[in-house]
């Protein structure tokens, strides 16, 4: 679906690598055995000692260019793929510079049909090109709200977002499940997010999703790859400034809309408090953001998550106390995400408002 923005990336983790090779003396306390010349004794007479056989090497310089040659004939192979990722890169030279490097490869791969292999498996995969659907079809899929929830006819909820709601929308599908009333989606894509709808257009996979699962409400939560540069009618606005809050916002109170339409209830999940001030500040802005257009469209209810992660004080703490009592991990080493445990603290948290919502405190007691 078209959108004036421009892409935007969460903190992408490096490739690791590992020793795979292993040899029986490479235990401690164990020798390799050294092997050397022949014995004179075991040399026939009159026939010169044999000497030892040399492994040849191969160059540094040979072994190079062989790997940029493989590097490049993979890059080839999925030349719109890498293309891809690099335009889900923040906004700047890098991004920039990088496009211009690949339109190479990318025209000839194109040229080619190099490509093809790489549509073939994402086809098989059910990862290639799909027919979306229409905001009017919506229409035709309205819930019913306020409506009778029963075990025959449970709620059906509807889970959204970027990686925050991986962990975070797990737990709340398992918890939401066992009550017994509730089915449950969860549709998460890293790096995703509303800032940068041509990475990743959010309100076209919205409008899809209401359509095919008709859920009676949505439980959504955007911001970890948000506070970012966006592209805006051909000017670039900096993350922060009045113009950027206004697009934001603006970008926010569309997908409302959609999520909204014909009277689905919605629950917006603001993001817990983060470890990094900088970083913890520009959540903090969209929080306010979200909290402030949610009123403004009937059926919107934000839910806070920052106290809900806080630790003593109001600061950030990567453990605090479970429903037992008991202090728990409940942050990953990122300082962003959730462990299981923190996902089950905020899935309760934003169950129990869903619950209360649709009157089903009581019904969802063993």
């Amino acid at each position: 679906m078209p959108d004036e923005g421009r892409p935007g990336d969460e903190v992408r983790r490096p490739f690791g690598g590992r020793e795979d090779e292993s040899f029986s003396w490479s235990e401690p306390g164990v020798r390799a055995p050294r092997a050397g010349p022949l014995e004179p004794s075991h040399v026939p007479p009159g026939q010169p000692p044999a000497r030892r056989g040399r492994r040849r090497r191969a160059s540094a310089g040979a072994v190079l260019f062989a790997m940029l040659i493989g590097f490049f004939v993979a890059g080839l192979l999925d030349a719109r793929g890498i293309e891809e990722d690099v335009k889900g890169r923040p906004l700047g030279a890098g991004r920039s510079v990088l496009l211009t490097l690949l339109r190479p490869m990318t025209a000839l791969s194109d040229a080619l049909h190099l490509d093809r292999p790489a549509e073939t498996i994402d086809t098989a995969l059910g990862r290639g090109p799909k027919v979306h659907h229409a905001l009017a079809e919506v229409d035709k899929v309205k819930p019913l709200w306020p409506r009778a929830v029963t075990r025959r006819r449970p709620l059906r909820l509807y889970i959204a977002g970027d990686s925050m709601a991986q962990v975070f929308g797990s737990s709340l599908v398992n918890l939401a499940e066992d009550t017994g009333l509730i089915t449950a989606r969860l549709d998460y894509h890293i790096s995703s997010g509303l800032s940068r709808p041509d990475y990743y257009d959010w309100r076209q996979r919205l409008i899809d999703q209401l359509v095919e699962f008709h859920p009676d409400a949505a439980v959504i939560i955007f911001g970890a790859n948000d506070g970012q540069d966006v592209m805006y009618r051909g000017k670039v606005l900096d993350v922060g400034t009045r113009a950027w809050r206004e697009v934001y916002a603006k970008r926010v109170g569309r997908a409302m809309q959609i999520l909204t339409r014909g009277g689905r209830r919605v629950y917006w999940v603001g993001n817990p408090i983060m470890r990094d001030a900088g970083y913890g500040g520009r959540i903090a802005m969209m929080n306010h953001i979200y909290a402030a257009v949610a009123p403004k469209h009937p059926g919107v209810r934000f839910v806070s998550t920052w106290r809900l992660m806080a630790g003593d004080g109001g600061s950030f703490a990567e453990y605090l106390r479970d429903p037992g009592g008991a202090m728990v991990l409940m942050r990953g080493s990122d300082g962003i995400h959730l462990t299981r445990a923190g996902g089950d603290r905020m899935g309760q948290a934003v169950l129990d408002v869903v619950l209360e919502d649709w009157g089903l405190e009581a019904a969802s007691q063993p």
